[in-house]
């Protein structure tokens, strides 16, 4: 969930008598460097003394002076289960009389696991029933299979993080073709290591019928990879790649060997001319190429 940031935010704490209050900002804070202006407003959270985390008001400090605003800091009144999908719509009852209204933009977490969220746009809002829909459902990320609280939660986006997400989700589908709203786990480096290991499995497969994934120190890493490709050099041209980094069977110079990609690339041209840049999915254990 990614929140507004701010200079300071007042911290708080539960008082004896039970109720969330703030503790008052001192000359020493930002607050003072601002002129007294306006600086923030942004949805806090507390933790009491059981290490619970609960909501509070929004917090807006003019004047040197921390009073508590509307409450823009909700949960479901009962668990829900919800399947929250790119662009569709899920309701659930909420407080009532709260200050939300159509438009604004709104994060929903699973209470006791945070990493789990979806956010989304207020369709509609029923300050009488508490009845909340929420649509325009975009981000969503982790798991929704069962009945739970959720915490709800305004979001005050930072305009440039906004701009960032969006040139990162077309930075991933012009460069690796993925959607990143549909898999937003989506790790470039960890898919790559994954693409060497199954052309380095394929190459042994192919010349030895040797599987490197039932060896007892194998590892999905690239270290492990690099390895194994330094080990097939030697046998194919008795060449140490680690001391002979400049070694290219295929005579081009300017090609820096001391890569794993390089040296994967290099030996299925070598072998089977056959440019992986082109052909990512080539295997020569099989005739469908």
């Amino acid at each position: 969930m990614q929140q507004l940031s701010c200079n300071t935010i007042p911290n708080c704490h539960q008082s004896h008598g039970g109720q969330i209050t703030l503790h008052t900002p001192s000359t020493t804070t930002h607050l003072h460097e601002h002129n007294n202006t306006n600086y923030c407003v942004v949805p806090a959270k507390c933790v009491n003394n059981n290490g619970q985390v609960v909501s509070t008001d929004l917090v807006y400090c003019p004047d040197d002076q921390c009073e508590m605003k509307q409450k823009y800091i909700t949960q479901t009144i009962k668990a829900y289960r919800v399947s929250p999908l790119k662009n569709a719509t899920v309701g659930v009852l909420v407080e009532k009389n709260l200050p939300f209204s159509p438009g604004q933009s709104i994060s929903c977490s699973i209470a006791d696991n945070e990493s789990n969220y979806f956010n989304g746009v207020i369709f509609d809002y029923d300050k009488d029933t508490g009845f909340l829909s929420v649509g325009a459902i975009d981000n969503v990320t982790g798991n929704f299979s069962d009945s739970v609280v959720y915490n709800i939660n305004l979001v005050l986006f930072d305009p440039e993080v906004v701009k960032l997400k969006q040139r990162m989700d077309y930075l991933y589908k012009y460069l690796f073709q993925i959607e990143l709203d549909t898999t937003p786990s989506y790790n470039p480096v960890t898919e790559q290591v994954k693409f060497f290991d199954t052309k380095v499995f394929n190459l042994l497969i192919y010349l030895f019928n040797y599987n490197i994934r039932i060896n007892n120190d194998y590892v999905l890493s690239e270290q492990y990879l690099l390895k194994e490709t330094n080990d097939l050099y030697k046998y194919c041209f008795d060449v140490d790649m680690l001391n002979q980094p400049t070694f290219n069977p295929n005579g081009f110079s300017g090609v820096t060997m001391n890569t794993l990609k390089h040296q994967l690339y290099q030996i299925h041209i070598y072998l089977f001319s056959v440019n992986l840049e082109q052909s990512p999915w080539f295997n020569p254990n099989t005739t469908n190429n």
